[in-house]
């Protein structure tokens, strides 16, 4: 999970609107469905990944400061898979 949002931060930055980050995770990227997206999303906020404030999320950790191959994305693609038990963000 934090590999996945160190990518989507790096490329749209440290604020992110919530349906600019499902649009890319699962539809640019096809990181997982935009349902197993958002429940990562709230499992990143609830670990304190990112913060919320309104439509948009923020990065928590130093996004651009990891060691991330370019290849990951690529690895990484269709991956995310959440339990049906976390509720979604909206």
């Amino acid at each position: 999970m934090l590999l996945v949002l160190a990518h989507l931060f790096r490329s749209c930055g440290p604020v992110v609107p919530i349906e600019g980050a499902v649009e890319h995770l699962s539809f640019r990227w096809r990181y997982g469905s935009p349902s197993d997206i958002r429940r990562m999303l709230t499992l990143a906020l609830n670990n304190e990944l990112i913060s919320r404030d309104g439509e948009n999320i923020r990065s928590e950790f130093l996004f651009d400061q990891q060691e991330i191959s370019p290849n990951l994305a690529h690895y990484l693609a269709g991956k995310v898979q959440v339990g049906s038990e976390i509720e979604p963000i909206h």
